[in-house]
């Protein structure tokens, strides 16, 4: 189930409370076309990874400090955050790449469980070249206090 995060300690206190979950935080909007369209297949996701990923909904406009730490400036955004690192950013209502997005992170449970770690390390090694090299819009460009709940517990 996507969780509407209420307010900042609403928010840490999800983060904390997802443990070594995959986070996926989804920068949206009422008055956001794309954010209601791509909302039914977030929901689909969030329903079927809930024993390994948390769903968290931020309003932009009714959390906006939220929104700054993030450096949001279009929606909807999804963050995708696991044991306090920022994984992957991506803009826009494309229910593919999220699927995608989903699959690849919280594939690595399902993995690690059906393969040897050193089949896991092969198979993983260059998947994450798109990341490294990333868009403009990449964990590099978030603030350090970003994910602040994850890292202090």
């Amino acid at each position: 189930m996507v969780h509407m995060v209420q307010s900042k300690e609403d928010f840490e206190e999800q983060l904390t409370n997802a443990g070594d979950k995959l986070i996926v935080i989804d920068f949206c909007a009422n008055w956001c076309g794309p954010c209601k369209i791509i909302a039914p297949k977030l929901e689909e996701l969030a329903i079927q990874y809930a024993d390994r990923a948390v769903v968290l909904k931020v309003n932009v406009d009714e959390n906006e400090e939220i929104t700054n730490e993030y450096n949001i400036t279009s929606m909807p955004t999804f963050v995708f955050i696991k044991s306090g690192e920022v994984l992957e950013v991506f803009v826009g209502g494309n229910s593919d790449k999220l699927v995608k997005s989903m699959e690849k992170y919280v594939g690595d449970v399902e993995a690690s469980t059906d393969q040897p770690a050193t089949e896991i390390n092969a198979a993983s090694e260059g998947a994450d070249t798109e990341q490294a090299t990333g868009p403009a819009t990449s964990s590099q460009d978030m603030p350090a206090t970003l994910n602040k709940g994850v890292l202090d517990n």
